[in-house]
């Protein structure tokens, strides 16, 4: 539970007690109160603490209503091995990852309710990237762009925050530590949930959730276990050198990070990365013709096959999407909505000439 549901509870439980405690001023100090009372105590706690959260889309779960209607916030992530350990996107409620340029991926965290410390390091935009920012009408944060990426943003008219501009001082800082160590220089940036809306204050871009905004996932009222293939492991070979995993833990039904063959852990709290889902999205991805730094070009309008992972097994998908700016949309293979355990979603965008290995 975050701080600001804490004290979100704290306070309902405040108000509904001050609002009881009103009727009960004649009442005897030592004198227990009536089952009825009591009763009517907690109907009061339920409806003020009701009144004042909303869920997540995100997540399915409950947040706080000012976050829920709040747009989401997705950071442009570095995911360099020099780069660890990352800091803050063990809070992000979904997390992209797609690879750059050789054999890297680059990921995109997608906050809903925004209150991380740090959240970094932050790293330039690729044009791709936009289309899952897009999925969730969310803010792009990012540092610098790739020139397919200068256009697209122009083209699309894609609500932007670039710290590689006047916002620089505002949106980001350098960590003391790693911008003195050699060759970390451009893995030392970071931002925060207080200078990230500082800037946006700036910028001026809608900050609540269109009325008509329909959210990219559906999330099931119960928890459910796929039947489908056993998914205890999984392995994402991105390339012969970069295979990044999950592994079921049974305990917490959580799937927990590695990478680079050791655990993903976040920085701020020194916990592994964990998620309850996971997607596997394929699609054709190419090299772009005579872009001299090996940049990559993905097909994500239109659609294709995929996976759904969960509670340690998983189900064939099928994903599509119209346009740049309309949410994908994510099936079963009976063209039923797919319909996800409620918390955390990894998405894996992955070479369709490559394959997953499930154990």
């Amino acid at each position: 539970m975050t701080k600001r549901r804490i004290a979100l509870l704290i306070a309902a439980m405040t108000a509904a007690s001050s609002f009881v405690g009103c009727a009960k001023k004649d009442s005897a100090i030592n004198e227990p109160p009536a089952i009825e009372e009591v009763e009517a105590e907690e109907e009061i706690l339920e409806e003020v603490i009701n009144e004042n959260l909303a869920v997540n889309p995100l997540t399915g779960l409950l947040i706080s209503k000012e976050a829920a209607n709040r747009r989401p916030v997705a950071v442009m992530i570095n995911n360099l091995k020099q780069a660890l350990p990352q800091s803050g996107i063990g809070q992000a409620d979904i997390i992209y990852e797609a690879l750059a340029e050789g054999s890297i991926t680059r990921l995109l965290a997608v906050f809903q309710e925004l209150n991380s410390e740090k959240i970094g390091p932050v790293r330039s935009a690729r044009h791709y990237y936009l289309n899952f920012a897009f999925d969730h009408d969310a803010i792009y944060v990012h540092y610098g762009q790739s020139p397919q990426a200068d256009v697209a943003i122009k083209q699309l008219k894609a609500d932007n925050i670039n710290g590689l501009s006047y916002l620089d001082n505002i949106l980001a800082w350098r960590d003391p530590v790693r911008e003195k160590q050699k060759g970390m220089l451009e893995h030392s940036l970071y931002t925060n949930a207080e200078r990230i809306i500082k800037a946006w204050d700036i910028v001026k871009y809608q900050k609540e959730v269109k009325s008509d905004w329909k959210p990219m996932l559906s999330f099931s009222n119960e928890e459910w276990t796929p039947k489908g293939e056993t998914a205890k492991s999984v392995y994402l070979p991105f390339a012969n050198t970069l295979i990044n995993e999950f592994h079921y833990d049974e305990a917490s039904k959580l799937y927990k990070r590695v990478q680079y063959n050791q655990v993903h852990i976040d920085e701020l709290t020194s916990q592994q990365l964990e998620t309850k889902n996971i997607i596997v999205q394929y699609t054709k991805i190419t090299h772009i013709p005579n872009d001299t730094e090996g940049r990559r070009d993905m097909e994500l309008v239109g659609g294709g096959k995929g996976v759904y992972i969960t509670n340690g097994q998983a189900i064939p998908i099928i994903w599509s999407k119209k346009d740049a700016k309309t949410p994908t949309e994510y099936k079963d293979e009976n063209d039923q909505v797919l319909k996800l355990n409620k918390g955390k979603t990894w998405i894996i965008v992955f070479p369709n000439n490559r394959a997953i290995e499930l154990k």
